[in-house]
């Protein structure tokens, strides 16, 4: 019977001395996994600018129509929708960083978009990455824009030819149902050939098109001709650009030009100033560039607007928070023009066209401030030509922000020749 007992005793210390071991072990364990695997979903914004606009909730029958100039919170498993003359704005957020998203993008066209896993790491001290899934059917023009804010970032977007995986950057695509164009303006993206199932990394300014019988060439094309001279603005100073201030009174500031850091970007260029009178704080580089033999020519640029007190572009239409301003001469007689583009977030009763320029491009309204909008420009070529102009020399470019009290910056400026 006393051998009994103490057989009993020892298996019970035993198994107390593994369960013991095992908790110390185990729970250290489960709660590192968690810490570093526990993610939770992000917060999507879908904002309506023209045309008709529709999101359909996970698991509903029913698409709801997002009104032009208002904005709906969507959830992954929607699907998002757009007719031909629809154009909308995605935005992605982390749940505790709701100033800057991790993602913009921009839609244009006719458009069929499903929104699939959307997840974020729930501790920073997580490894993984932000991470955005979309499957994409039909797009007549999508441009997107990734930034981690800190955190490595992925999207991977599958089209019906194949998948496109993205890193922080910026990229373009043209999805329709026999092909899919793409190209990267910024950063590297990895592309799956149907073909072969074998990745190929695709970095700026590379661009390819793709089938379901597998993926065509890698093109570049086009020559940024602020490629060498801090288009980027990653050079320290200002590197090629001089800075000028103006104002309307002597008593205010023409505001202020600084190069700094923000967030996953090397280099970013923000314009500041507070005032209650007129005045421009801009750049400029000096070009003289010949583009009598280009087949093309266009810009890009990533801008924001983060303040704004004069409402759209002033009563002229030629005060918006950011500009862009090239000037050049014709082939006849060698007469100085201008092209202008604008962008503004504050609505209001003011031009949204420069009705004293002879170019009378509509200025852009980005949705909302603190927003990163990608822009690229038609071919302005033929654009030019329909108004009997016919560029000889690109002198100068300038970018420069205009109005009352403004806060605006510039990631980027890209002038793409075709030759």
């Amino acid at each position: 019977m006393k051998k009994k007992t103490e057989n009993l005793a020892w298996l019970v210390l035993t198994l107390s001395l593994f369960v013991c071991i095992t908790l110390s072990v185990g729970i250290p364990l489960a709660v590192r996994g968690f810490v570093l695997n526990s993610t939770r979903a992000m917060n999507i914004e879908l904002h309506a600018q023209e045309g008709t606009v529709t999101y359909q909730a996970p698991g509903s029958d029913t698409r709801v129509v997002v009104e032009s100039g208002h904005q709906a919170d969507v959830r992954a498993r929607s699907l998002v929708q757009m007719n031909e003359e629809g154009q909308a704005l995605l935005l992605f957020y982390h749940p505790d960083q709701a100033e800057i998203p991790i993602s913009t993008i921009q839609l244009r066209g006719k458009t069929d978009l499903a929104i699939g896993n959307i997840r974020t790491p729930r501790f920073p001290v997580s490894p993984l990455p932000h991470l955005i899934e979309l499957q994409a059917d039909q797009a007549h023009k999508m441009q997107v824009s990734l930034a981690g804010n800190g955190r490595h970032a992925e999207l991977m977007a599958q089209t019906p030819h194949g998948l496109i995986t993205l890193e922080e950057g910026s990229f373009a695509f043209v999805i329709e149902q026999l092909l899919t164009e793409f190209s990267v303006n910024v950063g590297r993206a990895r592309v799956t050939d149907p073909s072969t199932d074998r990745p190929l990394v695709l970095v700026a300014p590379q661009r390819t098109q793709m089938t379901q019988e597998g993926l065509g060439g890698i093109y570049v094309g086009e020559t940024d001709i602020l490629r060498n001279r801090n288009g980027n603005f990653e050079e320290p100073n200002l590197e090629h650009w001089v800075t000028i201030t103006d104002t309307g009174d002597p008593q205010e500031s023409g505001g202020t030009v600084r190069q700094a850091k923000l967030g996953d970007r090397n280099s970013v260029v923000f314009f500041d100033r507070h005032g209650q009178s007129h005045a421009e704080t801009r750049i400029k580089q000096e070009l003289s560039r010949d583009i009598r033999s280009a087949e093309s020519l266009r810009v890009q640029a990533r801008v924001l607007v983060g303040v704004q007190t004069l409402s759209v572009c002033g009563s002229l239409g030629t005060e918006c928070p950011m500009m862009i301003r090239i000037e050049f001469t014709d082939e006849a007689g060698g007469t100085l023009h201008e092209w202008l583009q604008g962008f503004y977030v504050l609505d209001g009763d003011n031009q949204d066209v420069c009705i004293s320029c002879r170019w009378k491009a509509q200025h852009i309204k980005i949705p909302a401030f603190n927003v990163w909008w990608d822009y690229e420009s038609e071919d302005l070529l033929p654009l030019l030509r329909e108004q009997g102009i016919r560029p000889a020399v690109l002198q100068r470019v300038e970018i420069y922000a205009s109005g009352w009290t403004y806060g605006s910056a510039i990631d980027r400026i890209a002038i793409l020749v075709g030759d």
